[in-house]
Order: C-alpha cells, then structure tokens, then sequence
C-alpha cells in the first residue's frame, strides 16, 4: 500500500509531528510519503525518512502525483491537493483529515464538499466529528492522534530548558502566539497570580514564527512582569519539551491552556505523558482528554477568574495533583501510544482505500 499525505505547513509540532508520529506504524505494513509546501524545521522530526519532499507548487505535487501510483492521497486541511488533481487522472483513493478549527478552511470544505474528489473524512475527535456533521459533512470518521511515548514520559531528573529553583512552582505554556491560543490570557494569569503566590515561575513555550510586533508585545509583558517572572522560550527542541513538562510536573506545576478552541489538543496530551497536571478550557475537544479523574483542571473557557481559581485548587491539594498526574500518564500511555493508535488507525485506513 503506496500513501500520500500532503500538509501545507512543515512547522516542528502539530500536524507535522504527528505525521512524523504515525510514520512509526505506517512503515511496517505500508511506503507512506509526506509533502509539504515549505519547510520551517518540521522535516526534522522525519530523522531522514527518504520519502519527504518539499513541493512548494501545485505543479511540483502535481508531478509528484504522477510519478508515485500512490494507492491513497490524503491532505491534512491542505486544497492545493485538489488543485494539483486537476490536470490528473488519478482513480485511487483521496481522503480529507480536518485538524483545524480555523473558520476559513472549514467554510470551504462545506463549500466545496459536493464537488471535491473524497469522500472521507478523518479527524481527531468526536467534537469535530459532530462539527463536521452540523455543516454537512456526513460519516467523518473519528480517529485519535497518536503519541510517542518513548519520547513523551516522565523524568525524575534531568536537564530541562528551564530548571525550577528551590521552593519555586514552575507553571507552563505551549503554543503559537496567536489570538487563537490566546496567549494574551496567560500574561493575565501570570499577572494575577504573580501578586498571589510569590512562589510561582511562568514559562511560555513557542511564538519564534510570530510576526515582529507580537513578539514586542511579549517582551514587553516580560519587561513588566520581570524575568524572574516570565520565562519566553521563542523556539524550544521538540525532544526537549518532555524534559519541560517533566520538570514543570517535580517542581509542583502546572500546564495551563488558555485556548479558544481545539479539534484535539496534543500540548495537553503530551504534559499528561509526562505526568504534569493540566488546567485547560472547556473547549472543543479538551473535555475529551480531561474527563473522569482528570476534570479538575477544567474551567470554562475564557473566564479567567476560574482558571485562576483552577490553578489554585491543584497547587492546593497535592493528592488531588497526584491524582489528575497518574490519571492522565494512563490516559495517554494506554489509549493515544503510537502503537495503539496504529492498530486502529491502519484497518480503518484499509477499509477507506479499497472500497472508495
């Protein structure tokens, strides 16, 4: 079985490592190839797989197309793959993933579904699988993300790109500086807290990408806030932030989310592998990792005060911690490994492929 998976945006993280993830399982029973139309240090994670190409046009993926007889074409959000089968007569199978929440490209999906070459769907959670639904896009199917597991779990010691000092809780913060990750929100946390607990050291991971005034914006925050308070790690090594988050979690942090939406939320589930308890909204699909025994870190999404409030209740209570920290290190060990997810992932991929 011969894939293509094209994605837009070969960013370290996100839907690149994921790919990079699921190469692990994809290459025992199948010859995946992975294109993306620039690369911004996500091929990195792929530790020289052959079959990585950058196709900055429609006509480079469209050649590429051509020369591959691939059994299956799957696009992670990415319509140039569309415009790229114009000038094709391709009759194998073509599957749509949707891992944004994004407005724009999900209005044209529901625009452009009735006259698009696929008729699957594959997304991460049953919050998009039901959003998928109410725009009339009917039988997505739900498939988890996968983690890797080796590389996301729990270090009793060892250097980290922030060390907490004596005495001091470490609370952290994974993402893109955008509206969308709201990380406006955290500075307000950091803000309030700051004045609370004395104890606290707030660390924010991502944003080298972010355009110029963003990341004046943040500095800012960080000049006013002291840099005792606020740590910014513009660009972090992807196998370093298991020696992040398992620091935040010896310290007696916290990861905290501040996200308006998400269709599944892999910062989360990599703090939980890494037994560090998470504090996230209500929002999207986040229930869906923080149920059962972890909902304590759940609040409503955008009041600050809960988060707050939150926050409070785990540094609090250290049985309550241990509990949400073992509850999610299970979660993500037993449901979302790449071995898991691959012996659900790969029947489901065969039973698309050979009847589409």
């Amino acid at each position: 079985m011969k894939l293509f998976y094209l994605y837009k945006y070969g960013v370290l993280g996100g839907c690149t490592t994921q790919l990079a993830n699921r190469l692990k399982f994809l290459r025992e029973s199948a010859e995946p190839h992975f294109g993306f139309m620039g690369d911004y240090g996500g091929l990195s994670a792929f530790e020289g797989y052959p079959h990585t190409a950058i196709l900055p046009t429609e006509e480079a993926i469209r050649e590429y197309i051509a020369a591959g007889s691939f059994d299956a074409l799957l696009t992670i959000d990415t319509y140039e793959l569309y415009e790229a089968l114009a000038g094709l007569d391709y009759e194998g199978a073509v599957i749509h993933e949707v891992h944004t929440t994004y407005e724009a490209p999900l209005r044209r999906l529901q625009a452009e579904w009735p006259s698009l070459p696929t008729r699957h769907v594959l997304t991460p959670s049953y919050y998009m699988k039901r959003y998928l639904e109410d725009i009339g896009i009917p039988l997505a199917h739900q498939v988890d993300n996968c983690l890797d597991t080796e590389l996301f779990r729990y270090e009793t010691s060892g250097d980290s790109p922030v060390a907490a000092r004596p005495g001091e809780r470490l609370i952290l913060w994974v993402g893109k500086l955008d509206d969308h990750k709201n990380w406006q929100a955290f500075m307000q946390l950091a803000e309030r807290l700051r004045q609370e607990r004395g104890e606290l050291r707030f660390v924010l991971a991502g944003g080298h990408t972010a355009p110029d005034e963003v990341k004046r914006r943040l500095l800012a925050k960080q000049r006013e806030l002291g840099e005792d308070t606020l740590v910014w790690l513009p660009s972090i090594d992807y196998k370093s932030m298991s020696r992040l988050y398992s620091e935040t979690a010896r310290s007696g942090g916290l990861y905290v989310s501040t996200t308006t939406n998400e269709s599944f939320g892999m910062t989360v589930l990599e703090a939980m592998a890494c037994r560090c308890p998470v504090v996230a909204p209500a929002v999207g699909a986040l229930p869906e990792l923080l149920g059962d025994d972890r909902r304590a870190g759940l609040y409503t999404g955008g009041d600050l005060d809960g988060c707050a409030a939150a926050v409070a209740r785990l540094l609090a209570d250290d049985a309550l911690r241990e509990q949400v920290a073992e509850s999610g290190e299970r979660l993500a060990r037993e449901r979302y490994s790449i071995a898991s997810v691959g012996r659900s992932y790969m029947p489901l991929l065969e039973r698309l492929i050979y009847r589409h």
